[in-house]
């Protein structure tokens, strides 16, 4: 029967299936640093007596070169070796790396230490032998021991590393709970902002149906959907086909290479830029657009604007059509009369007063929507980085759960209550 824990309650479980696997290992890495203290303290004594030996038959036997230069010898070996032995073993062997490292530090030491005894022996030989003897093999135990302890590493190293992956595992679950958690919160933010905007949305759409029911705004409604219809009329009757002709007289004006009058150019610009508008503050016979299109009508026959065949047959007979057979004149009649009727309308103050306040609601309006757009696309990637949380958190979860059952050969089941996250 498997045992159902939460992450937080992993580790602990995990401590208490390999209980007596764990004890042992703690053990073992405990054991070996003792040990391994305990031969370094008995070095450091043992180079402490042979230093004091040294030092008293360098003052004893001065008149015996060879012992003096051994007794000098055995000195120096001492410093280094106390210099080597003075600096503490680091490393925590209660962890992986910890452990690890304290076995590399002891072997380097051992190492070391006998390095130094190798340099100097043969300055000492035949002097000190006894003590010779006993340093070499309180040295040779710290390499004997600082193997042990690698073996230590090795043999228990496996478990204390997997014991910190799991740990390292619960961290990143905590991780992305709290996550996963603050992702809920934004979006559940951004929700409520939503639904604060709906009312706002709805009231304002509401004003605006209101305010177009007026029977001002209807007729300038009305007046605004005709003059858009005329504007269609006029660009699809009498400038189709000729927007690209025109830009390039105005090109070939600007660079001086067909004359123009300042003023029809002018008038030209403004055509390209806004039509509809021009023609409809032109007054009748809209002089100003036919001695444009006679200015583009001149150039063409004259071969200083070049088109295709087929284009340049179409452009002259549409410029002929507005120029000469007018038929544009019905458009440019009915457009200065709306014209004239809306400005008739906007010079009343009461109708100036509404349609004022139905655009005011309109940009409103369009600035609530906006808003609206804004929040739901912030809350639809919100959604989306939610979903991306909870697929790592079910992951890291099953994948936790597989490192835990292999190790303590358990079955377990670590449960996440995500309604709490949402909440």
């Amino acid at each position: 029967m498997e045992d159902t824990v939460s992450p937080k309650e992993l580790e602990p479980w995990v401590r208490e299936a390999l209980k007596v696997q764990i004890n042992v290992a703690e053990k073992a890495a405990r054991k070996a640093r003792s040990d391994i203290d305990a031969q370094v303290a008995s070095i450091k004594e043992v180079v402490t007596d042979l230093l004091r030996k040294s030092e008293k038959a360098s003052t004893e036997k001065r008149d015996d070169r060879a012992a003096y230069k051994a007794a000098r010898s055995v000195a120096r070996m001492c410093l280094e070796l106390q210099d080597l032995l003075s600096a503490p073993l680091s490393g925590d062997t209660e962890s992986y790396e910890g452990l690890k490292h304290f076995s590399d530090v002891a072997a380097r030491l051992a190492n070391d230490s006998a390095r130094v005894r190798d340099k100097w022996v043969r300055h000492i030989r035949p002097y000190y032998i006894l003590d010779m003897i006993s340093l070499s093999s309180g040295i040779d135990k710290l390499r004997r021991l600082s193997d042990q302890s690698w073996e230590v590493f090795s043999k228990e190293g496996t478990l204390l590393h997997r014991l910190e992956e799991i740990q390292s595992r619960v961290q990143k679950i905590d991780e992305l709970e709290r996550s996963l958690h603050e992702q809920f919160d934004e979006r559940n933010q951004v929700i409520e902002e939503i639904k604060r905007l709906e009312p706002q949305i709805s009231e304002t759409e509401h004003l605006i149906e209101s305010l177009a029911s007026d029977p001002k705004i209807t007729e300038l409604r009305k007046t605004d959907n005709r003059l858009k219809e005329l504007r269609g009329e006029l660009l699809t009757s009498g400038f189709r086909r000729l927007g690209r002709p025109l830009r390039k007289l105005e090109a070939m004006a600007s660079r001086g290479e067909y004359p123009v009058p300042p003023e029809i150019r002018d008038k030209l610009s403004e055509y390209l830029k806004r039509p509809f508008t021009t023609f409809i503050h032109e007054a009748e016979g809209y002089r100003f657009l036919k001695s444009v299109l006679r200015s583009m009508q001149d150039a063409v026959e004259k071969r200083k604007l070049l088109l295709k065949q087929r284009e340049e047959r179409k452009v002259l007979e549409r410029i002929e059509n507005v120029t000469e057979k007018g038929i544009l004149d019905r458009i440019h009649l009915e457009a200065t009369a709306l014209l004239a009727e809306r400005r008739k309308y906007l010079q009343d103050p009461a109708c100036l007063d509404v349609v004022s306040a139905y655009k005011q609601k309109k940009q409103s309006l369009k600035i609530l929507q906006s808003k609206r757009t804004d929040l739901e696309r912030r809350s639809k990637v919100l959604g989306e980085k939610v979903e991306t949380v909870k697929n790592s958190l079910a992951q890291s979860v099953k994948e936790t759960a597989l490192l835990a059952e292999r190790l303590a050969k358990r079955p377990v089941k670590v449960t996440v209550d995500l309604e709490s996250l949402q909440a």
